[in-house]
């Protein structure tokens, strides 16, 4: 009798499972990849696409055509719940899956949606396929809109995905009209990309003022009305398009299974990358929560390191062996497309810049998809 892995997500670490399983299939397993949809989107290269300077087509890996190559099947429809009891996944649509061994690499939503309005108004940057098809939309809406003298962009959030989307949607609406945009970065917190070395938050300010975004700190939103966003202190500000990329949101899935979560309904895991007291179930990037790091950041690096940890212990669950465990790098590349060509870098607790750091950025992103994108050339 064959046993069955169950893949639920095609996220950074899922994709890495499954190319693995193309080279070498697990013996005595049927593979079924679950997810809610055919086409995944590589966050990395998000920003890149913003700008102008990528094509759709390179930020998607097409997860049939990859379980195709690892002799998976795949799918596509939403997991509602998880039952170990049972050993099923719950999906909507479609019969249970039956499962053996499982994991989830389902990545996060993100916070605050539930603020008066911003549902409404604001433009998340999850899930991350719909922030790529409305951007789009939002910039052919602003571009035809000749009554504006200016467009009028508010991004919310402190951390990299702020800063890179105040810059690459800052490049893209100069470089295509003749009209400015006024772009204003506010973040709740005392400083931009905190924890990060402070050399980089010097250079984000530095570049913000030469190009004319304006950064805000200590404003706290608390509401969002048609055209205008409002705080917990100061001036509400008027937006022609407000882009929300404040911290990450679980999904209700490992809640609504009744599975070990922390208070924010991540999945609890150990180093092994298994959740809580369930041996045959794995849980990984920003969908889980490391028992042992907590201080871990929801950041798609720690999804693509986890790739090989997880691939490695599914096949010693598979064949009875021990497994390893993974340790979260402590000190990791950061890399933000500043749109015009150049980025910012920082590593070792320092910071450096230039149009080599983009260039850097986009050789190892390409590296990186190409693994996943052979067999769509």
């Amino acid at each position: 009798m064959a046993r069955d892995l169950v893949l639920i997500g095609g996220g950074h670490s899922h994709v890495q499972v499954l190319e693995s399983l193309a080279d070498e299939p697990i013996p005595g397993f049927q593979v079924t990849v679950v997810v809610d949809s055919p086409i995944a989107i590589y966050s990395g290269m998000v920003p890149g696409f913003v700008a102008g300077q990528y094509e759709l087509a390179d930020l998607e890996i097409d997860i049939p055509a990859l379980a195709e190559r690892a002799g998976a099947q795949v799918v596509v429809a939403r997991a509602l719940k998880i039952d170990p009891e049972n050993r099923q996944i719950v999906v909507a649509d479609h019969p249970p899956i039956s499962f053996d061994l499982a994991s989830a690499n389902i990545g996060s939503t993100v916070a605050g949606l539930d603020l008066p309005g911003v549902r409404e108004f604001a433009l998340p940057t999850r899930p991350i396929a719909e922030l790529v098809r409305r951007v789009d939309e939002l910039i052919t809406e602003l571009q035809g809109d000749t009554n504006r003298s200016t467009f009028r962009v508010v991004v919310v959030g402190g951390g990299a995905g702020g800063v890179e989307l105040a810059f690459t949607l800052q490049a893209r609406l100069s470089a295509e009209n003749d009209r400015p945009a006024a772009v204003q970065l506010v973040h709740s917190g005392g400083r931009l990309m905190d924890g990060y070395p402070a050399g980089l938050a010097r250079r984000i300010h530095r570049h913000a003022v030469a190009r004319g975004i304006q950064i805000q700190p200590n404003r706290r939103v608390v509401g969002a009305d048609a055209g205008t966003v409002r705080f917990e202190t100061g001036d509400p500000l008027p937006f022609d398009a407000l882009v929300w990329v404040v911290g990450a949101a679980s999904h209700p899935l490992f809640r609504d299974s009744g599975l070990p979560i922390d208070p924010r309904g991540f999945a609890r895991i150990g180093s092994t990358l298994q959740v809580e007291g369930e041996s045959s179930l794995f849980a990984v990037g920003d969908c889980a929560h490391l028992i042992d790091f907590p201080q871990t950041p929801k950041a798609g690096v720690y999804a693509v390191r986890q790739g090989p940890v997880l691939t490695d212990n599914l096949r010693a669950m598979a064949a009875g062996r021990t497994l390893e465990n993974y340790r979260p790098q402590t000190d990791f590349l950061t890399l933000l497309n500043l749109g015009d060509g150049s980025a910012l870098g920082a590593k070792w607790g320092r910071s450096f810049e230039g149009r080599w750091v983009m260039r850097l950025k986009d050789r190892i992103d390409r590296a990186f998809m190409k693994r996943f994108q052979a067999s769509q050339h």
